[in-house]
């Protein structure tokens, strides 16, 4: 049986505690117990004065009001005890970084539970107010409160410590509980006290003293230290706070920047869109150029202008699809090159017709030479053969007038220029078929 101190608290483990005996309002049931034995013997007490007739005296106790049931002492009327076992001993029954191990320290635990409950009331039967096993503190441990119940010599409810031998002398306590408590392989500890009598009684010097620190001076140590942590756990809050304050500030510069990054990347992809769209315009008109230069590509008037279209030969060629993607993908590059390469296509049409139609004066001029060669030829014939060439003649005739027409229709031959058919007259319209 030794004492302990509350440290090394752990409160996620304080669920684990477990009330063994009595109830949880054990300390307030303790004060009506009392209570009721002080009133109890103040009554009796005033009952015995009054059948005595001492009137002076039961005015005094009236006065003097109901006492305490015990007698002063130094330790006053209750006791506490704790039984435990060295943390080693609990902690041997396994490994405790296994599951096996912990739960065989839980079995361990639970014997010297069952051996603490029936010490308790073998030693001091019903004066066991309370009892309560912890676990939240390093060394699992067992708070028993003793209610020493008893009379004085006059038969008064009281509470006396001194009726049982293991309150009278903690030395025996310590035997009886070391006997008990040998059946889980306890031993009892070292009995100092024991020892130091009878080396003093042989005239020699027994073991050094154990200074027991006073519960007081505990107290105050244990206070000292509460309000060393509370100091820390300020400064360190204080800390906190600060590095939260410098964590929101970071967060909030980080967020400005990345808001920043977002404009000019906005800003950026914009840049680099109308880019894109500009370089596309361009190969779209470069594309119209090869197009047209490679005669995949003409240009007609449409009712809302010019038109880039693909004729119908270039349609089925492999080397137009690839330009015609390539126009697609711009639209304003599509009508840039029909505005550009219409005017220049206008051009070279006119241009080609002229060159088409002087062309054709020439040739006519070349035909009107030579059928007025043939005319004198035809001439100096005989009649008989210029009978059998009659057919082809005219048939030739018929081509030269025709052309001549079409010269007259377009503008580029005139009548009173001396331009004649066979006849000597004016050409007439040839007939349409």
């Amino acid at each position: 049986m030794v004492r302990s101190r509350r440290n090394e608290v752990d409160p996620r483990r304080t669920r684990l505690n477990k009330l063994l005996i009595g109830s949880e309002t054990w300390a307030e049931d303790a004060l009506v117990e009392i209570d009721a034995m002080r009133m109890d013997n103040f009554a009796n007490e005033l009952t015995k004065l009054k059948k005595r007739k001492r009137i002076k005296e039961i005015k005094q106790r009236l006065v003097d009001g109901p006492k305490d049931p015990w007698r002063p002492s130094k330790h006053g009327p209750m006791r506490e005890v704790i039984i435990t076992a060295h943390a080693d001993w609990f902690d041997a029954a396994g490994d405790q970084s296994t599951w096996p191990g912990m739960m065989a320290k839980r079995r361990r635990e639970k014997d010297f539970e069952d051996l603490a409950i029936g010490w308790l009331a073998y030693t001091f039967g019903d004066d066991v107010l309370h009892a309560r096993a912890d676990r939240d503190e390093k060394t699992y441990h067992i708070h028993a409160v003793i209610l020493p119940r008893g009379k004085d010599q006059h038969g008064r409810p009281m509470l006396t410590p001194s009726k049982h031998e293991a309150i009278l002398s903690y030395e025996l306590a310590q035997d009886l509980a070391g006997v008990w408590f040998a059946q889980a392989g306890l031993t009892r500890r070292e009995a100092r006290a024991f020892a130091a009598r009878q080396a003093k009684a042989a005239g020699m010097q027994g073991p050094d003293p154990v200074h027991h620190k006073p519960t007081w001076k505990w107290r105050q140590e244990v206070v000292a230290e509460m309000r060393a942590e509370q100091v820390e756990l300020k400064a360190r809050s204080a800390a906190l706070d600060a590095h939260e304050k410098a964590l929101e500030e970071a967060t909030g510069a980080v967020e400005a920047d990345t808001a920043k990054l977002e404009a000019r990347s906005i800003v950026v992809g914009a840049h680099e869109t109308a880019a894109q769209h500009l370089a596309d315009e361009a190969d779209a008109v470069l594309a119209a150029a090869e197009g047209i230069a490679e005669g995949l590509f003409e240009v007609k008037d449409d009712v809302e202008g010019p038109a880039l279209m693909v004729p119908d030969a270039a349609k089925a060629s492999m080397s137009a699809k690839p330009l015609v993607t390539r126009v697609a993908k711009s639209e304003q590059g599509r009508e840039r090159a029909a505005s550009m390469f219409g005017r220049a296509w206008s051009t070279l049409q006119a241009r080609a017709k002229i060159e088409a139609e002087e062309r054709l004066r020439d040739e006519f001029a070349e035909i009107e030479t030579t059928r007025e060669a043939l005319m004198a030829v035809v001439q100096r014939l005989p009649p008989a053969f210029r009978k059998r060439l009659g057919t082809t003649w005219k048939a030739t005739a018929k081509q030269v007038v025709g052309l001549q027409w079409l010269l007259l229709k377009r503008g580029h031959l005139e009548v009173d220029g001396g331009q004649v058919d066979l006849s000597g007259r004016a050409p007439k319209a040839p007939e349409e078929k």
